[in-house]
């Protein structure tokens, strides 16, 4: 034949053989799958969890713990380190808090992808372990949760020769689990030529500080695993053979095979029904749009239960799917009483952690017949409706009397169509934003904003307008919130003012002079500036916002404040970066910095709290605690000297939408002492029922003066009646 002859027979085999395994392996990815939809009827996405949710799981007390960012051979990814988040699923509000983690972890290099969670019978302590992938390696970590504190203590790395492509983890002890391994090899290019081989090398091991042994082999892919409730049996989900594996406990920790499942799907993580043992399944309905990713067909999500799975005879139910506009890729289904958290092992923009709530999701799956579905949805329409408005009148505190508390105050010269935010400088000089427009909000002039300046070291301050230069249009001005900053190498003053011409969203930088002008050097926009509220500045171009709402559209976001659900956040923003810091707040409104700029503070308008974040590298928030303060409080001001967190508060927040003068709405300032303490105080300063100052939105302090600012009325400036009499004590001691 000749050396070519045999070269080119050789190529062909080798074609041929390469042909046959690609479509194989399409076959066993499902390729040629297309998906029906079939969604649920209370599904909701929930925020901060942008990176994805690959896995999930749920204590008996509904704390559910969630990993983020999982960076995947072949599935796209941020790039970004992972987290872990927990969400209260007890807690009307959902929303997901990041646990925070000791500064001695590697954090930098997380890669979170299985969970599992343990609780000690003997002291309730709780241990979760965390499979991790820095640098593409495989160990486990483990951790101990501080839950009063939203903390997590690292206790140990396990890493072992056995575990070396570890996927998830079930826990059985407080240093004791089982793991899949989804690969034979740990080498890159090895594993992807294993999944072209689709061989059935993966397999299970055992873990225990007193020994390491495989205990079930034989996977194609052995990906999710859990345990039934008795703790008698084990379940692992092979990802290409499309079944779940039982296999029973032995007393030496080694696992007997008792059945397999063919479930028709490549199903990812299984969750496990405390009450019913019911199995939940998060599976991917075409496996090949989840590794060959396209926008314009993206990949898919399922959601499989499997009902009496150790008997002759288990149900095996769809009960969701979605053709990936909704959510793609979805890994983990998890449930925890009427509630049906499913999660994505993609990372943006496409992630979802969507939530299915309220008690007709179940009857939803089960029920059969168009008349019984149709009259299920029309109650739980008119159930959600209901409660939906009821809870609009508790967000708004719609039932709640004024009670009249004064200061020695007076009104501000100059200031008539409101002062909406308030910033003061060390040196004693304060700027207002003035005459906003805002929507769904009274205003009493038509005119273009303004900016004033006044210094409250002089006896009587009296606000003067600022002059602006530069290109900026005046005549659309509207500002908002703001905040200034004072370059230490310089000692320039730089104000950054939140702005919406023709109710757009951007933000101002401006340089003050001393001739009472402001000089425009540059306007900022950015797609996740899409709706700013409040700003703190931290440098000169670099800035914390707060956008207070989601959607653009008046219907859409009312809906999406009804139904309760914490879409707003704090994006960062710098010339070389934006990104979202911090997010699942249900009502992001005003912000400010601890004095010694460690934290941050924001108050959570709809949930009548302040939350506060620390400032981590890179410009991380990191979520510590919320202070509930009672009132729907707006911005939020810090006193330089103690510390104490200063805010302009509507005590009742439907009187200030649906304006009526007959019944104006109130003012209320609070103070929050030792806020970063075990036993922060919160204080009523000052309360009016709108006939003094209607729609207090900042207070801002400053050496025993106080500034009150609103909406669209007029401004206060007051004395302090503590530093009055602390003044007045301090000259008797002096005299005497």
């Amino acid at each position: 034949m000749g050396k070519l002859g045999t070269f080119a027979v050789l190529i062909a085999v080798a074609s041929a053989l390469l042909g046959e395994r690609i479509f194989r392996f399409r076959k066993r990815t499902l390729a040629f799958r297309e998906l029906v939809q079939n969604h649920l009827p209370n599904c909701v996405t929930l925020k901060n969890l942008e990176r994805g949710s690959e896995d999930i799981t749920i204590l008996g007390n509904g704390l559910a713990f969630i990993s983020t960012g999982l960076n995947y051979p072949g599935v796209p990814a941020s790039g970004l380190p992972g987290k872990i988040y927990a969400l209260d699923l007890q807690d009307p509000r959902l929303k997901p808090m990041e646990l925070r983690m000791p500064l001695n972890f590697d954090l930098e290099s997380f890669n979170p992808h299985g969970i599992s969670a343990y609780t000690d019978p003997a002291d309730d302590t709780v241990y979760l372990f965390v499979v991790n992938h820095p640098q593409h390696g495989s160990q486990v970590e483990l951790f101990k949760l501080m839950e009063d504190e939203l903390f997590l203590v690292h206790l140990k790395t396990i890493k072992h020769e056995l575990l070396h492509s570890v996927n998830d983890v079930v826990a059985v002890g407080a240093e004791s689990f089982y793991a899949t391994n989804d690969h034979y090899f740990s080498n890159l290019m090895l594993k992807n030529l294993e999944m072209l081989l689709l061989q059935p090398w993966t397999n299970v091991v055992y873990y225990s500080p007193e020994e390491v042994k495989v205990v079930s082999e034989g996977y194609y892919f052995a990906n999710g695993i859990n345990i039934s409730p008795d703790t008698r049996h084990l379940y692992v989900m092979d990802l290409f053979g499309h079944d779940v594996h039982v296999l029973e406990r032995k007393e030496d920790n080694s696992l007997s095979p008792v059945k397999s499942l063919a479930l028709g799907s490549l199903c990812d993580n299984i969750e496990v029904d405390p009450e019913t043992g019911d199995l939940w399944l998060g599976c991917h309905p075409n496996g090949a749009k989840l590794f060959i990713y396209d926008p314009k067909d993206p990949p898919g999500s399922e959601v499989i239960r499997i009902q009496n799975i150790h008997s002759d005879q288990p149900v095996v139910t769809q009960v969701y799917a979605d053709d990936g506009h909704v959510i793609q890729g979805s890994s983990v289904a998890a449930v925890y009483g009427e509630k049906l958290l499913i999660g994505s092992a993609r990372a943006p923009p496409v992630a979802r952690l969507c939530n299915c709530t309220g008690g007709t999701f179940l009857t939803s799956v089960m029920a059969t017949g168009t008349k019984v579905r149709l009259a299920a949805a029309v109650a739980a329409l008119a159930a959600v409706l209901g409660g939906s408005f009821l809870r609009l009148n508790e967000l708004s505190l719609a039932s709640r009397e004024m009670p009249v508390k004064h200061l020695n105050c007076h009104y501000l010269k100059n200031i008539d169509y409101g002062a909406e935010d308030i910033a003061v400088l060390p040196d004693g000089r304060a700027f207002l934003s003035t005459g906003l427009h805002y929507p769904g909000m009274p205003s009493f002039s038509d005119d273009p904003g303004k900016m004033y300046v006044l210094d409250l070291l002089h006896p009587k301050p009296t606000p003067e307008e600022l002059q602006i230069e530069g290109d900026l249009d005046l005549s659309s001005f509207n500002p908002h919130g703001i905040s200034v900053f004072t370059d230490e190498a310089d000692d320039s003053v730089y104000l950054f003012v939140v702005n919406h011409p023709h109710h757009d969203s951007q933000v101002e930088i401006f340089r003050y002079i001393e001739e009472q002008t402001l000089v425009h050097l540059k306007t900022i926009t950015h797609p996740l500036l899409h709706s700013v509220n409040d700003i703190v500045a931290v440098g000169a171009e670099h800035f914390y916002a707060t956008n207070d709402r989601y959607f653009q559209n008046f219907l859409l976001q009312f809906l999406v404040v009804i139904l309760g659900v914490p879409l707003t956040d704090v994006v960062y923003y710098s010339p070389q970066e934006v990104r979202v810091a911090a997010d699942g707040i249900q009502g992001a409104n005003g912000i400010n910095l601890s004095p010694d700029k460690r934290y941050i503070y924001v108050s959570d308008i709809l949930d009548h709290e302040i939350d506060v974040f620390e400032r981590q590298k890179g410009e991380r928030l990191v979520f510590v605690k919320s202070v509930a303060v009672g009132s729907l409080c707006d911005n939020v001001e810090v006193d330089h000297r103690t510390g104490d967190v200063w805010l302009g508060c509507h005590p009742n927040g439907a009187k200030l939408s649906n304006y009526n003068p007959e019944d104006p709405p109130g003012s209320e300032v609070i103070k929050i002492k030792d806020i970063l303490s075990d036993g922060p105080v919160v204080s009523l300063e000052y309360a009016d029922n709108g006939h003094e100052l209607m729609g207090s939105t900042v207070a801002a302090p400053y050496e025993g003066k106080l500034l009150i600012g609103t909406i669209f009325h007029k401004a206060l400036y007051c004395v302090l009646r503590s530093f009055v009499s602390s003044a007045s004590r301090s000259l008797a001691v002096f005299k005497t």
